[in-house]
This record gives structure tokens, C-alpha cells and sequence, in this order.
């Protein structure tokens, strides 16, 4: 076989099947955004996590952990919102707003932001400085998650 066929071969095999060596989402349009609530569930028990270290309620390793999670939980997000699995498609069942699919520059836009903010605060988090924690924290809530959920999101009811 050519390098370029293996090239080839190997390009295929990511796009279908993602940084983790499995498909990045289900065929079935509710399934998948299923799994992705669950996963922005999972980011917001990392964020709480981040949190009850900052308050005194946790150890550092256990925050520490809860980054890292996050920050590779952020950079599988644009896998986890397939064409199909909208509020506009899903109602009553996804709260994800037409405007991922509609505006893709804006929405990998956001994406790239929250990741930026999702590594600062893993960094911060991996130092150990609570000042420099809390400041990333605030700016990954704010920036991070809001900056996504504010345009992307619609709020449940």
C-alpha cells in the first residue's frame, strides 16, 4: 500500500470515528442528543467539582481531575451536535438552537473560545494557585460555557 493510500485510509478512519477510536455520535438523532446533554451534565459536575476545591469543601487532586475531564470533555463538543439533533428537529427533547448548524463559523468560533478557557483552566488548576483557579474558573463559567450556551443553547422551561 502507498503512503498516500494509508493517508487516506487514516483520514477516513478519524472522521468517522473521532479522537477516540469510536464513533463520535449515534445514527439516531435523539440518541445523540442524548448523549450530548449527558456529556455537558458531566462538564457541569467537573465545573462543581473545580468549585468545592475553590470553596474548601474538596482536595486539589480531586479538582485537578475534574479539568483535565473537562477540558477533554470541551474538545469532543462540535462531535456531539450532528445535523438532526436540534430543538427545530427535537422538540421537547434537545434545547440545542438551529443556529449551530445555520452559523458553523460562529458556533467553532465559540467552540475554540470555551476550549482556550477549558485550558487555562486546567492549567491553573494543574499550578494549584487558587487566585489564578478562581480567576479561570470565573472566566470559563462566563466566557467559556456562557459563550456557547447564550447563542447555542435555549433554555429549558
Amino acid at each position: 500500500m502507498t503512503g498516500s493510500r494509508i493517508t487516506a485510509l487514516l483520514a477516513g478512519a478519524f472522521m468517522l470515528f473521532g479522537p477516540g477510536g469510536a464513533l463520535a455520535q449515534s445514527a439516531d438523532p435523539l440518541k445523540a442528543a442524548e448523549e450530548r446533554q449527558a456529556s455537558m451534565k458531566q462538564q457541569g459536575k467537573d465545573m462543581e467539582a473545580v468549585k468545592a476545591y475553590l470553596d474548601g469543601k474538596a482536595e486539589l487532586p480531586a479538582a485537578q481531575t475534574a479539568a483535565d475531564d473537562l477540558d477533554k470533555a470541551i474538545a469532543k463538543i462540535p462531535s456531539l451536535a450532528p445535523a438532526g439533533t436540534g430543538m427545530d428537529k427535537l422538540p421537547g427533547k434537545s434545547w440545542a438552537k438551529p443556529a449551530i448548524w445555520s452559523e458553523p463559523d460562529k458556533f467553532q468560533a465559540a467552540h475554540k473560545n470555551a476550549q482556550a478557557k477549558a485550558d487555562a483552566l486546567n492549567a491553573a488548576v494543574k499550578g494549584g494557585d487558587k487566585a489564578a483557579i478562581t480567576a479561570a474558573f470565573g472566566d470559563m463559567g462566563k466566557s467559556g460555557c456562557g459563550g456557547c450556551h447564550t447563542d447555542f443553547r435555549e433554555k429549558k422551561t
